[in-house]
């Protein structure tokens, strides 16, 4: 009779001890599943702002073209949105540099 106890008392401990390794595996497979989303997500993360960053520069380039194009058009049309601002003869004027006189405060 003592034998028997003493059987199932190791039976016992043997599956405790198994149940316990088991839930430690859980755990690291848990741990490994969390790290690898993270890994996912930063990497995510940085092509999006590599995304981002492309578009920025295309949105650039597409705006500096744009302002090519519109500065040989305004010099063909002798700059009639800075003539309204009474501009165009100030750009025009001929006066040497010592001639300008700044208010100083």
């Amino acid at each position: 009779m003592f034998a028997k106890g003493f059987v199932k008392e190791n039976q016992v401990l043997e599956r405790l001890g198994t149940q316990k390794h088991e839930h430690a595996i859980g755990e690291l497979d848990l741990k490994c599943c969390k790290l690898e989303n993270k890994a996912m997500e930063k990497q995510h993360q940085h092509e999006h702002k590599r995304e981002q960053h492309e578009f920025c520069i295309m949105q650039m380039q597409v705006l500096m073209s744009q302002g090519q194009q519109a500065v040989p058009a305004m010099q063909s049309q002798n700059h009639p949105l800075f003539e309204g601002l009474g501009l165009m003869g100030e750009l025009n004027d001929t006066m040497p540099p010592s001639e300008f006189h700044f208010n100083t405060l």
